[in-house]
Order: structure tokens, then sequence, then C-alpha cells
């Protein structure tokens, strides 16, 4: 089982750790679209043009795992790649505690430290690192959750952003597109394109997540 990271920071070499160390995978090369690039060469792996990939790595013998943090840039580049024909690698970590019944689509990172209760769902592209939760929790496609934690029964909407040591109460649905900051505690339902930040989960109004995320996510 082959696979080739797209990244080339921080992130992708962590990962490329998982993989050769926790999986049956095997890395490799790296590979980042061609206005990135500064090296060629990544822990002895290859670095190649993005825009080159089907020549070098045909998706018909490799998969792809997308290491980027920045939610809508990760979905951009899971559309160009499902495009191209490949299919995205999952990692669940050995380290993580989850049960049998848990179901996860198509690039999904769940990381060592996460705490997962039964009868629940992870969408498409989305990273769970340190996250706590409880039973029924739906989380959406394209999400980011760091070092979180959730009560049973929460809805975390598309493109969500929530940082570390944010708390989300039981039955609370989180809008699409929504950034929980560090600290904040949410006991209510959000709407979609919402910025919340400190403790007391204060929403801000003079910029957009879009902005947001390019500004401090990245």
């Amino acid at each position: 089982m082959k696979i080739i990271i797209y990244g080339v920071g921080k992130f992708a070499e962590a990962m490329h750790f998982e993989f050769t160390n926790e999986t049956q995978f095997s890395v490799c090369g790296f590979c980042i679209e061609s206005k990135y690039i500064v090296e060629r060469e990544i822990n002895n792996l290859p670095v190649i043009d993005f825009e080159m990939i089907e020549s070098c790595y045909p998706p018909e013998e490799y998969q792809l795992f997308i290491a980027l943090g920045l939610n809508k840039e990760r979905q951009r580049i899971f559309d160009l790649a499902k495009g191209k024909g490949y299919k995205m690698v999952s990692h669940i970590s050995q380290k993580a505690i989850t049960y049998k019944d848990l179901t996860y689509g198509e690039n999904t990172f769940v990381s060592a430290g996460s705490q997962i209760g039964p009868f629940v769902s992870i969408g498409d592209n989305s990273f769970l690192i340190g996250t706590a939760m409880g039973h029924h929790v739906t989380i959406s496609a394209h999400c980011m959750l760091s070092n979180c934690t959730f009560g049973g029964n929460v809805h975390i909407g598309d493109f969500s952003f929530i940082g570390m040591n944010a708390a989300i109460q039981q039955n609370v649905k989180i809008g699409k597109n929504n950034i929980i900051g560090m600290g904040c505690n949410i006991e209510k339902d959000t709407e979609d394109n919402q910025i919340y930040h400190a403790g007391k989960a204060t929403v801000l109004r003079n910029i957009t997540t879009d902005q947001f995320e390019k500004k401090y996510l990245k």
C-alpha cells in the first residue's frame, strides 16, 4: 500500500512518521504545488510538483494523504486530487481510544490521545488532534479539531475549526464554517460563519472566517 503525502511542512513530516511507524502504508514521496517548492527532498524522499503527480505516481498504484492545517486549502487540494482520480487514505492512531462502530471518510486523521465515544461519525477530510468526545457525535467534512472536548450528541458543521481547551456542551449544534477559539465554552447552538474567542465565547463581528483563518490559523 503505497502513498504520497501532500505537504512539505512540519505536519507533513509528522504524518510521514505516523504512517511509517504505525501503519502498513509505505510513504514513497511528498508533493506540493510547484510555486511552494523550496527543496526537492524531505527525509530522503523526493518532493514533486503536484501538477505532475499522475506521471510520477499514477492513481492506479498510489494513494494520497493531504497534510494541511487550513480547512479550505485542504478541501481545495482534496477536490483537485479526486479530480485526478486519487483515493485518499485515512489514519486512526493506534493510541487513540475509539469504539469499533466509528465511521469516517477519506483523508481523516485521529491522533494519539484522542478519546471518541460510541456512535460517532467523522466526515471526509477532517482532522481530530487530542480531542475527547462523548457518544452520538457527528463531525462534518473539512473540519479541524485541536485538543478540545465535546459532550454527547454534538454536531459540528462543515469547515469548522475548534481550538485548544474549547468545550462544547452536550446536544449543541455548531454551524458551518465556525471558528471556536482556545478556551471557549459553547453552551448553545451557533449560526453559520461565526467566530468565537476568549473563555466567554464572545462573537467577533468585524472579520470574516476566511480572513481570520488566513491570518491566525496558518
